[in-house]
């Protein structure tokens, strides 16, 4: 297997993702699967708001002061949340299409001074568009360890978990609930070579992996479990920190 990262030259406003890439230098092969920064397809898209236009709610006043966060962002946060948990200063943690972030995965680095990126609107149908196997990849804080990793923010081209129910390990036991978090995985790779700072490498191609091709039209459902469902947010929605 390889992990080829992509250079392209730095965007500061709209522009056609696709065309970014077809444009580059790197030459892409049948099945090469891309990783493609969730922050480069929001800029590509106009996922990026100035905070200077920003009208702020009573409430959103009332996060900031509690959190220590400008009160825009607040308002942002809370625009761009399904749910919203307990925060602590700087930071409020909340989900957003089955992923779980800090700030509803609102970044204010790599942009221009004054302004925010967002998640990308329709994620999956802009990875449809733009190649088969192909998907967009944020990084995340996880819990209890130092450091970013990569989650998949959308999928297109390849199934992103794979069910290993029924499968017997190396002694010989049954798996009962285990499945394999293929897309997930394959952003951690992605986001490992791509940085996080002024590499300004947005994708990488992750070359020779086999994956089980799909030509479904897939949803964040395919991704993440049902909130409901989460032995996590489970027992955050048991306690009093939570809100809709």
């Amino acid at each position: 297997m390889e992990v080829l990262p992509i250079s392209v030259p730095v965007k500061k406003a709209k522009f056609d993702v696709y065309e970014s890439f077809k444009r580059s230098s790197f030459r892409f092969k049948d099945n090469d699967i891309l990783v493609i920064s969730s922050k480069y397809v929001s800029m590509g898209e106009g996922a990026v708001v100035s905070l200077s236009k920003i009208r702020v709610s009573t409430k959103a006043r009332l996060f900031a002061s509690k959190y220590c966060l400008s009160a825009k962002m607040a308002e942002l946060i809370l625009r761009e949340s399904d749910y919203i948990f307990r925060g602590i200063p700087g930071y409020i943690l909340s989900v957003r299409d089955g992923i779980i972030a800090p700030n509803a995965g609102i970044d204010r680095s790599n942009v221009p001074d004054g302004f925010a990126v967002l998640y990308p609107r329709q994620p999956f149908i802009s990875a449809l568009k733009i190649r088969t196997k192909f998907f967009i990849a944020d990084s995340r804080l996880m819990p209890t360890r130092i450091g970013t990793t990569g989650v998949a923010i959308a999928v297109s081209g390849f199934e992103p978990v794979e069910d290993q129910r029924g499968k017997k390990d190396l002694f010989g036991n049954v798996l009962k609930v285990t499945f394999k978090a293929v897309a997930d995985s394959l952003a951690t790779i992605g986001v490992a070579v791509m940085g996080e700072s002024n590499e300004a490498q947005p994708a990488a191609v992750i070359r020779g992996l086999k994956v089980i091709s799909t030509e479904r039209r897939l949803t964040w459902h395919d991704i993440a479990v049902d909130s409901r469902e989460d032995i996590y947010i489970r027992e955050l929605k048991g306690s009093k920190s939570f809100v809709l």
